[in-house]
């Protein structure tokens, strides 16, 4: 699936320069690890991208709302923190 490497290149490009590469990396970590036996190019990594990417594009008072019912949702709290850096790179 091209779609995930896509999802990647568009969060990863919204941040400032100097925190693409580490941002880059540990998205990358956080695929493989929710993707587990599927793969970084699953149907479970491209729902985990299409999250972050929600969450990242979610306004303040929202995504502190998400991350207070995370346990309702279908993520974690992992992805929230993951969210929480990419917004404050940005």
């Amino acid at each position: 699936m091209q779609q995930c490497e896509m999802i990647v290149s568009k969060l990863v490009d919204r941040v400032r320069a100097d925190k693409q590469d580490v941002l880059r990396k540990r998205i990358e970590d956080a695929v493989v690890e929710q993707a587990g036996a599927e793969g970084p190019e699953g149907p479970a990594a491209h729902r985990f991208l299409l999250d972050l990417d929600l969450f990242v594009n979610m306004r303040g008072p929202e995504f502190i709302y998400s991350r207070g019912i995370a346990e309702s949702l279908r993520v974690g709290e992992d992805i929230f923190e993951l969210a929480y850096v990419l917004k404050k790179a940005m």
